[in-house]
């Protein structure tokens, strides 16, 4: 049997068989912690479908909207999984029900991390290897990475690869989808993504970075960006095509990226992600969502005193002035 079409198949069958087994926990749907339904919001891996799980929840996809990279996905009658695949890291608007594991999603958006060409790969353990990608570390999980169109063992330098994950304390992409777009890189033809926090801007050169990445934006759209000029410190999406002599990516475009939820305010709010900024137990960033713990908030597979920098976490809660108030905390391997 094909290897990808098993391990989605056992991840499929996981997602359901936590479900039934928590009752309405698992990775649990956030009415399920003390919320009552209603409106909300969901940032997490795909991890199952019928019609597609996520953080636990089974959101029905049939009247939504399903946005992929900016376009608009197929319909259910064209593809029942509606262009979504396992491993995907999505956000999900829509409505929770009252029993914690269903809702139906208005609108889920797909938006990948980046693609482009591979750099470099190197081995770290039998299954774990380390790739460069656009300046950007990715970390691929022989167990834990979904591969389309390529394998864990058959990915090569050279090969242009798009790449979905969670991003940890260090800026490493731990990627929970790849998909090979293309053999080898163009120039001028293969699209090239990199989405990161600018660095080092140098207004004169008109260049910055985003981790190792230098972007040269001299001849590039910055017209959605706030004055129409990058900053140091803003999320970003930066497209092009080429390479400068240097290495450098010649950017085409520069636009603003959501850097969290996307939203200050909803009633029922739930993200996956790894902790990068802590102050205390009561007060840590998980990827770049703050969050906030009360002294009702209900820890599963650890306690507060367990949350570090670097621990992977699942926090459902309301969220408030940007602010996640945690009604659960769900430690993750």
């Amino acid at each position: 049997m094909n290897m990808t079409l098993f391990r989605n198949a056992f991840l499929m069958l996981g997602a359901l068989l936590a479900v039934v087994a928590c009752g309405g926990g698992g990775g649990g749907g956030s009415v399920a912690s003390g919320g009552t339904g209603g409106t909300g919001v969901s940032s997490g891996t795909v991890t199952g479908f019928g019609s597609v799980f996520v953080n636990g929840v089974e959101f029905d996809t049939q009247t939504g909207s399903v946005t992929l990279d900016g376009s608009s996905g197929p319909d259910e009658a064209t593809d029942s999984h509606r262009g979504l695949k396992v491993g995907m890291v999505v956000k999900v608007d829509g409505e929770f029900d009252d029993d914690g594991i269903h809702g139906a999603a208005t609108e889920i958006e797909y938006e990948d991390n980046l693609e482009g060409p591979v750099d470099s790969i190197t081995d770290i353990d039998a299954t774990t290897k380390q790739a460069v990608v656009l300046g950007q570390t990715v970390i691929l999980d022989k167990n834990r990475t979904n591969f389309e169109k390529t394998t864990f063992d058959t990915l090569v330098v050279g090969n242009v690869i798009e790449v979905s994950g969670l991003t940890d304390a260090d800026g490493n992409i731990r990627a929970t989808y790849v998909e090979m777009k293309a053999v080898s890189f163009v120039s001028g033809t293969t699209e090239m993504e990199v989405k990161g926090t600018i660095k080092s801007l140098d207004t004169g050169a008109k260049t910055f970075q985003i981790n190792a990445l230098t972007v040269d934006y001299a001849s590039a759209d910055t017209g959605d960006l706030s004055g129409g000029i990058p900053a140091n410190g803003q999320f970003v999406e930066v497209k092009g095509t080429s390479f400068g002599a240097g290495g450098e990516l010649i950017a085409t475009k520069v636009e603003p990226e959501d850097d969290g939820l996307g939203v200050a305010d909803a009633d029922e709010a739930e993200i996956e992600g790894y902790v990068t900024a802590f102050t205390s137990s009561s007060q840590f960033t998980v990827g770049n969502q703050p969050v906030e713990t009360t002294g009702s908030t209900v820890f599963e597979g650890g306690m507060a005193g367990d949350i570090a920098v670097g621990r992977k976490l699942e926090v459902e809660g309301s969220l408030g002035g940007g602010i996640l108030t945690a009604t659960k905390i769900e430690f993750e391997d």
